[in-house]
């Protein structure tokens, strides 16, 4: 017999018998996302399944791990971003080795992505700033670590290194992204270069181990381009260029051994290839494609000729509210909707004896049976709320199911009540009632939020503002002519700045688009200080206190507005707190000035580079990067 045949036979018994119930991997023992554990129940109590326990971390999007009794992820605080240990049965902490800082604390996508990997008792893990390590599994002592992103010349993926290190043989594969290291493999002992190769840029996919007649291969999910490597020495054995432009891809590839199918975002839907070996090469042919499933930060997984899984139908997930989708089963060798239900939402779903754990972004956990006939539920219960969308996959081990969200981890019993000690203390959960939904003050959304506005946005919503400072200048000439008591100026930054706060609300709602008016009501406060600070009559101490307060009042307003756009999704808005710094000759021009037309010409220019600057920011900034 050859040695590839043999080496897939063994694989072949290693995987479907699992040599113990742990969970190494955030797919787990066999990279599916399938258990082989039986015995999980049917139904749970009222009040949910048992809680065994409960863990206070921080923000994250790393899943947990399970191998030989303990538990493994990582978080961050304001101290750094740590890998920690917790006992699995109990919770208790056994160590925690700081990693590195802190990763975009006041950002949209706060802390570490990737999820640690357990192997022979060590732990390999990645954090955002590239940098992988390896670290011993029994008390977190660190044996190495590697800043990829300066060993081999990238600078990583916009959002930050997401991927899972993947253990292979005595390597440690990862998609890198830089000249000639596309995908890159290190030395398991030390972390040293075994091989790279490509020059493809790389996503937040990580890699994937596949057995495909017998030869052992890695898949490469790239951002422009899906690949097949030989793990041993590098040697790329096929290429298919998916896309030309930006694109990215979190979601895992999903393989049943002869079949590879791809979902991506944006809508893009996905692709199902049927692999052959052709000598030393690979041969692939598309069996399919379309825009039934797409998937982004929530993979699907493939069970006996179906696939389970989100279609996302919007280009990205959101982090302030549930994605729009359904929830799908499809026949994996035709594409085919089986069914799809409205009843999940956006989950990460894996499977074990016959049954699907569906664990949502919104941290309610669904048991289904795993039917590919019809959605069939069979019990759900409220886990986690207010801590964060609920990204990190779930992990399953001796019928614990562990998973988090960016405040605590928790560790939920599914097998049958009866099988758990009478004295073990045991908790119901009790959800927390979810905070304010800042999204409903944005009714109309950007198509792509985290992407520079384009310069026909940027107008639209340039008009939108000038109508609202129209209809100000409206109110208070009226209220001029009705009583000249009253200082129109005032009158007019008052109507404009509470226009300005709730129009993007009432205008996208009435108007069905996203009509930006916030920068309305900042433009407002930045002038009202200047106006206190160097304005004709600012002499005095008392002038001087007040410009004090109102600058400290306007520093406290930009802050509010720039967690207000991370709280709705559109990070993008952060650009217009940048246009104040090339506006500000004009404002402080306008504060000065004596003659009213010059005064109104200083004021149209101080606005329309305020904004238009503003607005134009984020795409110099892409461009700048790039």
């Amino acid at each position: 017999m050859r040695p590839p045949v043999l080496l897939g036979l063994l694989f072949g018994l290693v995987v479907a018998n699992p040599a113990s119930a742990d969970w190494p991997h955030v797919r787990g023992p066999a990279y599916d996302a399938i258990s082989a554990e039986k015995g999980l129940a049917d139904q749970w109590p009222a009040d949910g399944p048992p809680v065994l326990w409960t863990r206070e971390l921080g923000p994250g999007y790393s899943a947990i791990v399970v191998a030989d009794g303990r538990a493994f992820t990582l978080f961050q605080t304001t101290a750094g971003m740590f890998l920690i240990a917790l006992d699995a049965d109990t919770g208790g902490e056994v160590w925690r080795e700081r990693v590195g800082w802190p990763w975009q604390p006041g950002g949209l996508y706060p802390g570490p992505y990737a999820s640690p990997t357990w192997h022979a008792g060590r732990i390999y893990y990645a954090t955002p700033t590239g940098q992988v390590g390896c670290v011993e599994a029994a008390d977190g002592h660190s044996v190495w670590t590697v800043d990829v992103r300066a060993r081999f010349g990238t600078r990583g993926t916009e959002f930050g290194f997401a991927s899972t290190p993947l253990v292979e043989g005595r390597l440690v594969i990862l998609p890198v992204g830089g000249p000639n290291a596309a995908m890159v493999a290190l030395n398991m002992a030390d972390g040293s270069t075994a091989w790279a190769v490509g020059d493809d840029p790389a996503s937040y996919c990580p890699a994937l181990p596949i057995m495909l007649d017998g030869r052992r291969l890695v898949v490469g999910f790239l951002r422009n381009s899906l690949v097949l490597h030989d793990p041993t020495t590098g040697a790329r054995v096929w290429r298919e260029r998916m896309s030309a432009s930006y694109d990215e891809h979190a979601a895992w590839p999903l393989f049943d051994g002869r079949h590879l199918l791809v979902a991506s975002p944006f809508k893009i839907g996905s692709q199902l290839f049927r692999f052959s070996a052709d000598g030393d090469g690979v041969t692939a042919k598309t069996v399919w494609a379309g825009r039934q499933l797409s998937n982004d930060v929530c993979s699907s997984l493939a069970l006996d000729g179906a696939v389970y899984g989100f279609d996302l139908q919007q280009a990205q997930a959101s982090t302030h509210r549930a994605a729009r989708g359904a929830f799908k089963c499809l026949d994996l060798e035709t594409g085919r909707v089986r069914w799809e239900s409205d009843a999940v939402g956006q989950a990460t779903p894996i499977a074990a004896d016959g049954k699907l754990i569906l664990w949502t972004e919104a941290g309610t956990l669904v048991l289904a049976r795993a039917n590919p006939e019809r959605y069939e539920e069979l019990a759900r219960a409220q886990v986690l709320g207010g801590g964060g969308m609920c990204w990190a996959a779930p992990a399953l081990d001796r019928k614990r199911l562990f998973v988090r969200d960016h405040q605590r981890a928790v560790c939920i019993y599914l097998g049958p009540s009866s099988e758990l000690d009478p004295s073990r203390l045991t908790a119901t959960l009790v959800a927390e009632r979810p905070a304010f939904d800042w999204s409903r003050l944005l009714p109309r959304e950007a198509d792509f939020p985290n992407d520079a506005p384009t310069a026909g946005e940027i107008g639209r919503w340039f008009a939108w503002c000038v109508g609202v400072f129209g209809v100000a200048a409206g109110v208070a000439a009226l209220t001029r002519l009705a009583c000249r008591r009253w200082n129109a100026y005032a009158v007019f930054g008052i109507v404009a700045f509470v226009l300005g706060a709730v129009g993007t609300t009432a205008l996208g709602a009435r108007a069905g688009t996203l009509a930006l008016t916030w920068p309305v009501s900042l433009y407002v406060l930045f002038r009202g200080v200047l106006w206190v600070g160097v304005g004709r009559s600012s002499q005095g101490w008392r002038r001087q206190v007040a410009a004090r307060v109102g600058l400290l009042l306007f520093a406290t307003a930009c802050y509010g507005y720039y967690r207000l756009c991370l709280a709705v999704g559109f990070a993008m808005a952060w650009g217009f707190l940048i246009g104040f710094f090339p506006a500000a000759p004009f404002a402080v021009a306008a504060a000065r000035l004596k003659n009213k037309w010059l005064w109104g010409l200083a004021e149209v220019l101080g606005f329309a580079v305020y904004f238009w600057s503003s607005g134009l920011v984020p795409g110099w900034k892409d461009g700048w990067a790039e």
